[in-house]
């Protein structure tokens, strides 16, 4: 990634360029899929400051991806897919500053898909008033399109897309005040055009559509202290999320499988002077996850057991600028269950019997020295770690 800044009379301009390239080689059974994707996004920002009370921008970017995926079945037959893609968008946005207490960013957005052959147009908004020295109040609206996963666009040339579409509306309070913070968001989120297709996974003969809607509304809540008990940082987060969705090869509307309905994070650092030492722990835990089980008549209807992960961390002070640092994820060795994966037929009773999915490793340890080189020969990591 390259980014350039320049300051052009009364305007600052901003220039990027970013590349990327991946190839994966992938064996399933006797069958090989082989794909590469080259990736290519330029942008350009420029900025001016008209008053105090009024900052506007221009800017552009430009995206482009070439995909090539080769599927060989184990009696030699050869399908081949993929697509060449470019975007370029342009885009205006502006701070305006009513006052010290109440400001807005608005901005608008086009944007042209040559694959789809689409033009989009997105409109953004925020507001944000201060109630008090410390706490301020925030609204923000916007449309946003996205490209479908490549799972699907790769079958371009068999099947017609369009871009899918969301809207975001987020009201969010926070405080800030002596190393003490709290963050309350409230949102709602709508979605359309979501890609639908038949079957069991997405395949290039599958009967495709933009026909897809959902939505998903929340709660997230955040609150970290630092100030009163000495020595010890911590910070609690929760979330709520109830969301639904007819989207994929769903036959109805329904909860997607990587939804936890409640999430809780409970995040510790306590430094040790004697030791030179900051000692963590970190504890999560959500709710059941939703999963389908072909020998229920209702879709979506199992879930998972609650997750649970305590983790232990150890940073050791060797000098300022130099950190021993050791890590244990899942301590306790909770056997966790991401969700169930079904046998595609049933047994001779006509039942689907099922294995377990659960994380790579029940537990994960890592050892690390970290190595601050800055002028300031103070800095380090520690509060990074």
């Amino acid at each position: 990634m390259l980014i350039i800044k320049e300051i052009f009379g009364n305007w600052q301009i901003t220039s990027g360029l970013s590349y990327g390239y991946s190839k994966n080689n992938i064996n399933i059974d006797l069958d090989k899929v082989t794909n590469s994707e080259n990736a290519a996004h330029l942008k350009l920002k420029l900025k001016k400051s008209i008053s105090d009370r009024f900052k506007i921008a221009f800017g552009s970017d430009y995206f482009i991806t070439k995909f090539d995926e080769d599927f060989k079945q184990r009696y030699g037959t050869i399908n081949s897919s993929g697509y060449d893609s470019s975007i370029a968008a342009i885009y205006t946005e502006a701070d305006v500053f009513f006052s010290k207490e109440m400001a807005a960013k608005v901005g608008l957005r086009a944007s042209n898909n040559q694959l789809f052959n689409e033009t989009t147009f997105s409109s953004r908004v925020s507001l944000a008033y201060k109630i008090a020295k410390n706490s301020q109040l925030s609204f923000a609206y916007g449309d946003f399109n996205q490209t479908p996963s490549v799972d699907y666009i790769k079958y371009s040339k068999f099947h017609q897309f369009e871009s899918e579409k969301a809207q975001h509306y987020i009201f969010n309070y926070q405080y800030n005040r002596d190393s003490r913070t709290l963050r309350a968001e409230v949102y709602y989120k709508n979605y359309d055009n979501l890609v639908k297709y038949e079957g069991d996974v997405p395949q290039f003969n599958s009967v495709y559509s933009n026909k897809g809607y959902g939505f998903a509304k929340g709660l997230d809540l955040f609150w970290r202290d630092g100030k009163t008990i000495q020595n010890l940082e911590y910070w609690v987060s929760y979330s709520f999320i109830d969301t639904e969705r007819d989207y994929k090869n769903f036959p109805i509307q329904a909860t997607p499988n990587f939804v936890a309905n409640h999430s809780l994070s409970i995040v510790t650092k306590y430094w040790i002077t004697d030791w030179k030492s900051q000692i963590g722990f970190t504890n999560t835990f959500s709710s059941g996850r939703p999963y389908n089980d072909p020998n229920e008549l209702k879709f979506m209807d199992g879930i998972t057991k609650t997750y649970n992960s305590l983790s232990f961390n150890w940073a050791y002070l060797l000098t300022s600028q130099k950190i021993l640092y050791l890590s244990i994820t899942n301590v306790l060795g909770t056997k966790n269950v991401l969700g169930y994966k079904y046998f595609k037929s049933p047994d001779s009773n006509g039942f689907f019997d099922r294995t377990e999915i659960q994380p790579t490793a029940d537990q994960f340890f890592f050892i690390g020295y970290f190595w601050t080189i800055s002028k300031n020969k103070k800095d380090n990591q520690l509060k990074n770690l």
